[in-house]
């Protein structure tokens, strides 16, 4: 998938290109294969999403059955001006400018690298694959509600507890 952002981020003045409510539903279906990281399985409140996120737990330990408020963002900046690609005194982090960051307690800079069709006979969803430096996020939803997230194109991940 790739081209122009959908209809949606041409018209929002907002950096954020997903937004939902996960409970965590399953933690390491399939063993622990790592020593701090662990992949969570969760269901989403309002759009019906499926989603795996891998978490580095020594650094923000999800909890099974508790909810999370997780946000995919094209940049921190609250204003919706993208970020460089290489260093920037203006970061926010860098700056003590007030951003994204301020409301969330756990944040990844990562890359979408996979957009595929999940259809089955009754729905039509599509899956989105993201990776954090090696921490993958796969999102499965409808298209309408994921079509601003494109392959290459750079995004943020914030979570933090409902």
């Amino acid at each position: 998938r790739s081209g122009t952002r959908g209809a949606n981020a041409a018209m929002a003045l907002t950096p954020i290109l997903f937004e939902d409510i996960f409970e965590v539903v399953k933690r390491d279906p399939d063993g622990k294969k790592f020593d701090r990281v662990s992949r969570f399985v969760c269901k989403s409140d309002l759009f019906e999403c499926d989603m795996t996120l891998d978490v580095n737990v020594d650094v923000y330990p999800l909890e099974v059955s508790k909810k999370y408020k997780v946000a995919l963002a094209s940049t921190l900046n609250q204003d919706g001006s993208l970020s460089s690609d290489k260093y920037d005194a203006s970061f926010p982090a860098i700056s003590n400018q007030p951003s994204l960051m301020d409301k969330y307690d756990y944040v990844m800079y990562g890359k979408v690298f996979k957009y595929k069709d999940n259809n089955t006979s009754s729905q039509v969803r599509v899956e989105v694959y993201i990776s954090f430096g090696g921490l993958l996020m796969q999102l499965i939803g409808d298209p309408k509600k994921l079509e601003d997230l494109e392959v290459d194109s750079p995004v943020y991940l914030l979570v933090r507890k409902v």
